[in-house]
């Protein structure tokens, strides 16, 4: 089917360059677009004849062959081996067979051009569905999003994890960013990037990436790591080179669309809760901190309010700061005398000091380990 208002500019394109009258019909023989306005809307039964007959072509050199229709050369206007429409171009057969031919030529890839860039349009379109059903549904319709996903080629069946990209500019920066199109542009030029990687641009600081890993086959469930790394490798140059700093948030596998949603989640929880980010943080390493924060705070108000008020607001911050620092370091306290910058007796003597007033050891015990560390989460809450 070819749009009237399609007809209508390439009528205005092309009668810049000829003098003969030419015309476009639609598939039910209706004149669409003609350098002469009053046959728009008319019916054209040559045109018709050609639409509904084997015939691709018809030249009228007399008049009175068909009432109503001028001497000239009609076309079907072709489109994957289908009639959408005819190009008539009036005059004398023998003199205008070539601007006919042309013609009808142009108006085929202006055609073939829209139709292209209509399906580009209906992709879009349907992308930007699925992306809203993935990250802003949680209870989205399971079938709807794998109807969308079908039509746009993809297999649920692919085991795939979501990748976030934030980005910002580094102070100073004459350009912070340019536009997102670019930077998704250089993130699908990763090594390793395919078809069933679908990703997104989610406003101007945010990219984010479905993107297709390898699990079967691997040694362990964490080689994908350095798959990711390498599929990244260039994009991460890519900002440097633009003096622009990236952060790679890396959420949870998946082969299933109706998890895409939380594995999205897990994404942003990583945004939202790494103070100091590198350059790739996968929310794999995170998992015990993020189910401390799932603890509901009046739960731990309930468990632990006598704790800090007895405590008082000195020895609970001298207390967070330590038992960060002891986490941080897997308990090793060199290393955590090092991070707060105290000496290790010093440390060694705090640490006595609370494993006493709480009557814990969590050097000793993994039990009294996770009560110190819940603890901490809502002495860490509180200040």
């Amino acid at each position: 089917m070819i749009e009237p208002e399609l007809a209508r500019k390439f009528i205005e394109q092309v009668t810049r360059y000829t003098e003969y009258n030419i015309n476009i019909m639609d598939e039910s023989g209706v004149i669409i677009a003609s350098r002469d306005p009053k046959r728009v809307g008319t019916y054209h039964e040559v045109a018709e004849r050609i639409i509904r007959g084997s015939e691709d072509m018809i030249v009228i050199r007399d008049d009175r062959m068909f009432p109503g229709v001028l001497p000239g050369i009609n076309m079907a206007i072709l489109h994957e081996g289908r009639k959408e429409g005819v190009v008539g171009v009036t005059g004398d057969p023998d003199k205008i067979h070539e601007v006919a031919m042309i013609t009808r030529m142009a108006m085929e890839a202006m055609l073939r051009y829209e139709k292209q860039q209509e399906a580009l349009r209906l992709r879009r379109s349907r992308k930007e569905h699925l992306l809203t059903l993935l990250t802003q549904s949680e209870f989205a319709s399971a079938s709807e999003i794998r109807g969308i996903a079908g039509q746009l080629g993809y297999d649920e069946a692919r085991i795939r994890v979501p990748i976030l990209c934030r980005i910002k500019g580094q102070e100073g920066a004459k350009d912070p960013l340019a536009l997102p199109e670019q930077a998704l542009e250089a993130l699908r030029r990763g090594r390793g990037h395919c078809s069933q990687d679908f990703s997104f641009v989610m406003d101007e600081r945010h990219l984010l990436v479905f993107k297709t890993v390898r699990v079967e086959g691997k040694r362990n469930m964490v080689d994908y790591r350095e798959e990711i790394r390498e599929y990244l490798d260039y994009i991460l140059q890519w900002m440097k080179e633009r003096e622009l700093i990236v952060t790679f948030y890396v959420g949870t596998l998946q082969n299933s669309f109706s998890q895409y949603y939380y594995s999205y989640r897990h994404c942003k929880w990583l945004e939202s809760h790494m103070k100091k980010p590198g350059e790739i943080e996968f929310f794999i390493d995170y998992v015990r901190e993020y189910f401390r924060t799932l603890t509901p705070r009046p739960e731990l108000h309930r468990i632990f309010n006598v704790y800090g008020k007895e405590m008082g607001e000195e020895r609970q911050k001298q207390m967070v700061e330590m038992i960060g620092a002891l986490e941080a370091s897997n308990y090793n306290l060199s290393e955590t005398a090092a991070s707060i910058y105290i000496h290790k007796n010093t440390l060694v003597y705090r640490y006595n000091r609370m494993k006493d007033y709480l009557g814990i050891d969590p050097l000793d015990s993994a039990k009294d380990r996770e009560f110190l560390s819940l603890l901490y989460l809502y002495l860490g809450q509180k200040n």
